[in-house]
C-alpha cells in the first residue's frame, strides 16, 4: 500500500470557491475532502495557506531552458532560424539536463503537469520519471516536404510511443506534428492515423503568426485552421497551440471540433506575434489551458505568470470585464487536464492528486478574495509545497527529488558545450 498524505488547515479550492477543508491522498488520487481531522503517514499543515489543484503548463519545450536568453529582440521567423542551429548541436544527453532544469523550474513554480514536444524525448521521459512530475510527452515532427526526413520523423516518433506506452504511470503520450507550415500533408495525415491507431492526443502549433497563415494559405489556399480541419486533424482529441491569428469563424469550428486551444500569452508577446481572442474562444466554448512555450521565447517556465498577462491581455483588448479571473484559473488548472484527457485540476475526490500549497505572504495580504490574490498578485515566491501523484515532490520551497545545486552545475556545463561557434548577439 502507498503512503497516504494529508493537507491540512488549507483554505482549499473546492468547485468555484475556496473553503477551511482537510484533503486526503492515497494512491495517487484524492481520496477525501472534509472538515474532519485526518491521520495520514505524512501531514502538511497547510494553516495561513492555500491549496489549489496544480497548475499545468499545456504547451512547452522544456529542454529549451538551455537556450534561455541566447537568441532576444528578433522576430520569429528570425528566432526560429538562430534558435534551430543552436538546437542542431543538441544530444540526448543536453536534453536530459536541460528538462531537468525546466522541470525544477515548473516544481518550484507550481506546476504539477506539462505537455512537451522536442526532439531525444527520451531524455525528457527519464527527466519526468525521475523527478516526480506529470507530462504529456510527443516527439516533435518536422519534415520540411522531405520523404527521407518525413521517414525518419515517423521512426522516431513510433520508436517513442512504443518504448514508453505504459512504462510510468505520470506519462502520457500524444503524437505531436510540429505545424502547418513545416509539415507535409503526408505528414499530418500520417499523424492523423497515428492517433487513431495508438488512442492518443494530437498536439500542434497552429496559427502563431501572421507569416504562417500567408505561407500556409499559398500553399494550400486555405489557413491552418481550415487546412488542419480538412486533413481530419481536429478528429481526434487536439490541442492546438497559439491560435494567435483566427477569424470569429474559425473559433465558432475549434469549439465544434472539441479543439482546446493552448494559450501562451507571454510567448506570444516576446516574440510579436499578436494577442489571441481568448475572450471570444471562452464565450463560443472552446476549452482554453495556458502553456509558457519553451523558456527561450519566454524566459521562464511560470503558469503563475501566464494567468495575469492572460488577464490583462483581454482587458486591453476589450474591457476590463472580458474575462474573468476565475475563468482564468481554470485555464491553468481543470482545462490544461482535460485538454489531455487527464482526470485532474479539481480537488474532488477520485481526481489525481497534484495539489500546491501557496502561502499567504506579503503579495496575499489583504486576503480580500483568493481567487483575485492567486490570478493577479502572485510572483512565484508564494508556492511552498508541491505534490504530484500523491508524492510531496517540493516542501518548504525545498526539493525532495533532485540535487537543485548539482544539476545547474549541469546546467551550466551543457550551455558553454552548445555556446560554441554561435555569436551572441550585441545589447
Amino acid at each position: 500500500m502507498q503512503d497516504t498524505v494529508a493537507v491540512v488547515n488549507g483554505l482549499c479550492l473546492v468547485g468555484n470557491e475556496f473553503v477551511k477543508a482537510n484533503v486526503l491522498l492515497e494512491n495517487g488520487v484524492i481520496k477525501e475532502v472534509t472538515k474532519r481531522e485526518l491521520k495520514a503517514d505524512e501531514v502538511l499543515d497547510a494553516r495561513k495557506c492555500l491549496v489549489l489543484p496544480g497548475f499545468f503548463n499545456s504547451h512547452t519545450h522544456v529542454a529549451m531552458t538551455l537556450l534561455r536568453c541566447a537568441v532576444e529582440d528578433v522576430p520569429l521567423m528570425e528566432w526560429l532560424k538562430t534558435v534551430w542551429s543552436i538546437e542542431s548541436k543538441m544530444k540526448e544527453k543536453d536534453v536530459y539536463v536541460g528538462a531537468k532544469l525546466g522541470i525544477a523550474e515548473m516544481i518550484k513554480s507550481g506546476v504539477t503537469c506539462f505537455s512537451d514536444q522536442y526532439f531525444h524525448m527520451d531524455g525528457v521521459a527519464r527527466a519526468v520519471e525521475e523527478s516526480g512530475i506529470r507530462a504529456v510527452l510527443g516527439y516533435g515532427m518536422i519534415d520540411m516536404e522531405s520523404e527521407e526526413k518525413r521517414e525518419k520523423e515517423l521512426r522516431e516518433a513510433e520508436s517513442f510511443i512504443n518504448e514508453w506506452n505504459g512504462r510510468c504511470n505520470r506519462i502520457t503520450l500524444s503524437v505531436d506534428p510540429h505545424s502547418p507550415y513545416t509539415c507535409s500533408k503526408d505528414l499530418l495525415l500520417i499523424s492523423a492515423r497515428m492517433a487513431e491507431e495508438y488512442g492518443l492526443p494530437v498536439h500542434i502549433h497552429v496559427a502563431e503568426t501572421q507569416d504562417e497563415v500567408r505561407i500556409v494559405r499559398e500553399k494550400t489556399g486555405k489557413t491552418p485552421v481550415e487546412y488542419l480541419d480538412e486533413l481530419g486533424i481536429f478528429n481526434y482529441r487536439t490541442v492546438a497551440a497559439h491560435c494567435v491569428w483566427l477569424s470569429d469563424d474559425e473559433i465558432k469550428l475549434l469549439a465544434r471540433r472539441g479543439v482546446s486551444v493552448a494559450h501562451c500569452p507571454v510567448s506570444n508577446l516576446k516574440l510579436g506575434s499578436g494577442i489571441a481572442k481568448v475572450a471570444e474562444m471562452v464565450k463560443e466554448g472552446v476549452n482554453v489551458c495556458l502553456g509558457t512555450d519553451g523558456a527561450a521565447s519566454n524566459n521562464s517556465l511560470s503558469v503563475l505568470g501566464e494567468m495575469k498577462f492572460a488577464a490583462l491581455l483581454q482587458k486591453f483588448r476589450l474591457s476590463p470585464a472580458a474575462i474573468k479571473a476565475l475563468d482564468v484559473l481554470k485555464m491553468a488548472t481543470e482545462n490544461g487536464y482535460s485538454a489531455y484527457g487527464l482526470r485532474g485540476g479539481k480537488i474532488e475526490v477520485g481526481y489525481l492528486a497534484d495539489l500546491v500549497v501557496l502561502k499567504k505572504s506579503l503579495s496575499y495580504t489583504p486576503l480580500y478574495n483568493p481567487v483575485y490574490s492567486v490570478v493577479y498578485s502572485s510572483y512565484g515566491f508564494e508556492v511552498r509545497d508541491l505534490i504530484v501523484d500523491g508524492k510531496i515532490l517540493m516542501n518548504d520551497g525545498k526539493l525532495r527529488t533532485m540535487d537543485e545545486e548539482s544539476l545547474l552545475d549541469e546546467a551550466e556545463s551543457a550551455s558553454l558545450r552548445l555556446q560554441e561557434g554561435f555569436s551572441r548577439p550585441k545589447v
